[in-house]
This record gives C-alpha cells, structure tokens and sequence, in this order.
C-alpha cells in the first residue's frame, strides 16, 4: 500500500468519509477535536493522517531539529488539519519546562532555565519576561501550546519525577513564579498549561511507571499543593493539566485524571475553574495497568477533561469508543458538547484562526536574561573558606553528567581557564563503571584542589556516581561540590569543604559556577527546597 494511501485510511478510520460536512459537527468530529497525540519529530506521517481525519493536536517530542525544519514540520501538519472535513487548527504542544525533560538544541528552541533554578533566582519581572520572548520563540516554530510551568509543590526529597521540575517547596513562592510564568506565555500568545493537578510534589512513584498515592489530608493538600494552582485559575490560565495519581482524601478509587471528584467537583466547582482540563499521557503505567487508553480516554471525559492526551495511543480507537458511549448514555453528549466547545473557544482565543507568526528579534534579549536568572539563581551553600578558589593552586575540575551536557561543562573550564587559573577538566558518565575508576583518579593526580560536579535527575540518587565524587572527597584534597541538577544530592557530599547549587546544567549556570568560583560573582540565589538532615 502506498504511503497516501496509507494516510488516507488512517483518516477514514478517525472520520468515516460516508459523514458529510453539516451545520452541526458529528460526534466523531467531536470527539477527533478533543485527542491530542504524540508524534515523533522524525516521523509525522501517522500525526500528518490523524490531523486529515480531524484530529485536535499534536504534542511534538524531542528531535534535533533547527527552528526552521521545526516550522516546516509543523506547517505540514496545520496543512494536513485545514485539509480535513474539520478544517480546524491544531493544537501543537510540546513539553517545554526546562530541566529533565529538555535536553540542549532540540527542535530548535532556545533552552530554558530549570523551574527549580528559576526558584533559587527568585526573579519574577525576569521570569515574566523570559516566557514572553521563549513563547515567542515557540510561536514562530509553529507551536502554540506549552505544557508547563509545572505548578507542583516538591515537598518529598525522593520525588522520582519532579525534583527540579518544581519551583521548590513553599507554596507562596511557587505561585508567585508560576504565575510569572503563565503572565509571559499569556502576552506571547502561548496556551500555558499548568500541571499536574491536584499536585505531584509529594509522590514517591514515577507515574509513568505505576500509580502513586498520595495519602494527605485535604488540609495539607489546600495549604500547600493547591496554592499554586489557586493562583493560575485566578489568572485566568488557559489550561490545567491532571495528575495520574490517586488521593485517597478526594477519591478511594480513581486516579485524579480519572475522577469526577478531582475534576468536576475539586478544580471546577470549589476553584471555579472555567478553562481547558488537559489529561496527562493517556498511555501511562498509572492509566494503562488499570485500562486501554481508548477506554481511558472516554473515562476521563466523562469525569471532566476536556483535552484527551493519547500519546501514541490508536486516535480512531478512542473516537470510536466516546462516540459509542456518548450513544449508548453512558457519557452524556452535554458533556462532550462542553469540552469541544471549550476547545473550539480556545483556539481562537490563541489567535490558531489567524496567520501564524513568522519572525522573532528576540533571541539576544532572551540569552541575556537567561544569563541574568542563571546568575542570581546561583547558590553558595557551603563556603568552607576556598571560594573563591586561590590563583596559587593546580585545579582538577571533575564533572558527572550525561554525554549530551558535555558541552554545556566547557563553560565553567572556559571561564576558569580566562581568570588565569591552571585548570584542567575531566568528563564522566553519570553512571560510574569500574573501568572508569581508574581514569577518575588519574584525573585528580597532580591537583591541589577538586572542584566535582554532581548530577542527580531526582531524589533517587546514582549510587556509582555519589561513591565515585566522595572518594575523591576523602582523598585529603580539598573539594568543592558542584551540584549540577537536583540540589537533593547535597547532604550526600558532607566532607566536601565547598558546595555551590546550580539546579540546571545550562550554559549559562556553568559560566555563573565559574564567576562564583574565580571571585567575580557574589551568589545571592537561596536554596527553594528544604535539604533532608
């Protein structure tokens, strides 16, 4: 079978083509406007079908990709909707938060600070105006959709999947940096989303893994995770995205992404929320060890979403099986009525109606204040008497990353090595592998002082990696830690003399690190989570 071919049936399966256009969409049409699916940014020919068929949205993964060949991907499948019986724009999302689930020139895009960093910064006209230029910078890649700021309130050290994501533990300052957040996506033209719903910063299970549970009372919940969230709905955020995961305190059974208590009575009646609910990937362990997502989909409609995110779920399984519940009563169609106008209304609000946006003048603005927050979010947590480092002493710089963040850590050498200092700089995997203990070792021979770079994705630490950085602490020579990513590795390193937190390998964190470290930047960042004794 041909490759249009090919196209063209996975479009008949999403619209039957014996439907006509009429005045009133049909309820598949509906239910199309509802999905939004994932596509891969070398391969868009499923997603360039599904929008043929009517689909809603496509959220774009990760691809190294410039801005250009972005656009040209996105052109294509805006093509594809306007082409269907629908002929309705898509929403085109991507996750672009920063941190773990960014990683450095993909799609284009400029790379953003941690939420976690921005925390530590604690810089709200910076934050502001830093979304406002990246939304910019979204929009003229051809996305209209942010899934972010995370709104999650990070009160669980061994969190396996927030950690940096969150803007930290304090409720207040976490709303009012989200809110800075969602204020520049907002005059962008973005469609913020904030997530995930009712909060996931107290999980100690990885949702994409299995279902976690929350065991808090509502009083803790509306104290401290809904305060974020309070904020977002009181600036009228176009978008919140649910948490898979099950509160025993508002449901027994289902997990908030699947709940009438959580959506329609928690976030819509007692919030008085009014805009889009956006589920979080339907394809999930917390949702598919439970059930098929075409069966999830229609599950989560029912309970009060109204934007279905089906990952690489089957789009005309989940029409078909809403389209078959919405006939037999057991979803009613008022409800699917509600959420496709609600979509409907959205994306003309977002101007997805109007000639997309084609040019920015914004990319020296926005690496300046990336520079700046990397500057102020930068903290000295321990200074032990070395910091700034002596000019007299031979520094071995040690860092333990992923590959893909090699390039970032030239910045810190390059900044040292300018000051005058007699540097060299040595790069490990994250996970420590025998062979590479003794290269580890060489690399810190002949040096007076170590300088170890620390990067942990979450609470649950590397253990190779955390033996590996404190063995060379226990070595004799002095050391300053680094740490990189997640400031939870910290207490790990207690003999260290020095400890500076940069929560992001960015570029600019790494040049910030090295001003601290050569005396030309006094940090004022502060730590925005509560370290474990």
């Amino acid at each position: 079978m041909g490759h249009s071919r090919r196209l063209l049936l996975l479009a008949s399966l999403l619209l039957p083509a014996a439907q006509l256009r009429a005045a009133e969409p049909s309820i598949e049409e509906k239910a199309a406007q509802l999905l939004i699916i994932s596509a891969e940014a070398a391969d868009i020919s499923a997603a360039t079908a599904a929008a043929l068929g009517g689909l809603g949205g496509v959220q774009l993964q990760w691809g190294s990709y410039s801005l250009e060949e972005t656009r040209k991907l996105t052109e294509t499948l805006q093509a594809a909707a306007a082409g269907s019986q629908a002929g309705t724009p898509l929403f085109i999302a991507v996750d672009y938060e920063g941190g773990s689930v960014y990683v450095p020139t993909t799609l284009g895009l400029l790379e953003l600070p941690t939420n976690m960093m921005l925390g530590a910064a604690a810089d709200e006209n910076n934050t502001a105006t830093l979304f406002y230029l990246a939304g910019k910078e979204l929009k003229r890649a051809g996305i209209n959709m942010a899934f972010g700021p995370v709104l999650d309130i990070n009160t669980n050290p061994r969190n396996p999947i927030i950690g940096i994501r969150s803007l930290g533990s304090d409720p207040a300052e976490a709303s009012r940096l989200g809110g800075a957040i969602i204020n520049g996506l907002k005059a962008a033209g973005v469609i913020a989303v904030g997530k995930h719903f009712p909060g996931h910063g107290a999980a100690e299970q990885d949702s994409h893994k299995t279902l976690p549970e929350i065991s808090i009372s509502t009083a803790e919940l509306q104290a401290t995770h809904l305060v974020p969230f309070k904020k977002a709905v009181e600036l009228g955020i176009p978008a919140i995205m649910t948490a898979h995961i099950r509160y025993p305190a508002l449901d027994k059974k289902n997990p908030a992404t699947l709940s009438r208590a959580v959506l329609g009575g928690l976030l819509k009646r007692d919030l008085r929320y009014k805009g889009l609910v956006v589920t979080d990937s339907l394809d999930m362990r917390a949702i598919t060890s439970r059930m098929p997502v075409s069966k999830a989909a229609a599950a989560a409609l029912k309970a009060g979403a109204d934007i279905l995110l089906i990952g690489t779920g089957d789009p005309a399984a989940a029409v078909r099986e809403i389209a078959a519940q919405v006939r037999s009563g057991a979803i009613n169609e008022a409800r699917l009525d509600d959420a496709y106008g609600k979509v409907q209304n959205a994306k003309r609000a977002a101007g997805l109606f109007e000639p997309p946006e084609t040019s920015s003048p914004f990319d020296k603005a926005y690496l300046e204040i990336t520079g700046d927050l990397s500057r102020k979010a930068v903290t000295l947590v321990r200074d032990g008497g070395i910091i700034p480092l002596p000019k007299d002493k031979k520094i071995a710089v040690i860092i333990f990353s992923p590959q893909r963040f090699a390039g970032n850590a030239i910045h810190l050498y390059r900044t040292l090595l300018e000051s005058g200092y007699k540097v060299s700089q040595s790069f490990f995997d994250i996970g420590v592998k025998n062979g590479d203990l003794k290269k580890i070792r060489e690399a810190a021979e002949g040096a007076d002082l170590l300088v170890l770079g620390s990067f942990q994705w979450t609470g649950a630490q590397n253990a190779t990696q955390r033996e590996a950085i404190n063995a060379l602490i226990n070595s004799g020579k002095p050391a300053v830690i680094l740490s990189l990513m997640n400031p939870y590795d910290i207490p790990y390193y207690r003999k260290a003399a020095g400890v500076i937190a940069l929560y992001g390998m960015t570029a600019p964190s790494m040049s910030a690190a090295g001003e601290v470290l050569t005396g030309q930047l006094s940090p004022t960042g502060k730590l925005p989570v509560s370290l474990p004794k």
